[in-house]
């Protein structure tokens, strides 16, 4: 079973630890939901059920930013960085938190056997794909990928 799931946008792509992405996405949806607008913009709700697959399936599916429209992108990672902070606020989550979440209809995140996701790398990630978008990160080397969001943090991996 894979654990890498790509974030594309346009031609350009990364991969990140799908345990990595879920933790970040259910934690931008908290934050969206959080929000204090007394009204949404009519994509919110799709956007943020969008996110909770994202969170659940992993790496069975791509995480596909240029199909959102550009007020849904600058939302999703506004959430995305303040999910980071959040996280960041609370030194990571841990097993017994996340076990709690219903992300989405009565599922939480798989954590692969991990008991604590730190939030450095999640920061990171969050991080990558605002850079992605904005077309300033850098190119890995030719014949490698970046892979983000690993307990590790970022990583070259090919080759």
């Amino acid at each position: 079973m894979s654990r890498a799931t790509p974030v594309c946008f346009g031609d350009r792509l990364f991969w990140a630890y799908d345990v990595g992405l879920g933790v970040l996405f259910a934690e931008a949806i908290r934050v969206a939901e959080e929000s204090t607008a007394k009204r949404h913009p009519l994509w919110w709700g799709e956007l943020v059920h969008q996110l909770r697959v994202h969170a659940v399936v992993g790496a069975s599916m791509a995480v596909l930013l240029d199909e959102f429209s550009a007020e849904e992108q600058r939302a999703l990672l506004g959430w995305v960085s303040r999910a980071g902070v959040q996280l960041t606020e609370r030194g990571g989550v841990d097993l017994a938190e996340v076990a709690g979440w219903n992300v989405l209809d009565g599922q939480t995140i798989d954590l692969r056997g991990a008991r604590h996701v730190a939030p450095g790398p999640l920061v990171e990630l969050g991080q990558a794909m605002s850079d992605l978008v904005d077309d300033t990160l850098p190119p890995p080397p030719p014949g490698r990928h970046w892979y983000f969001g690993t307990p590790a943090g970022r990583v070259l991996q090919g080759e």
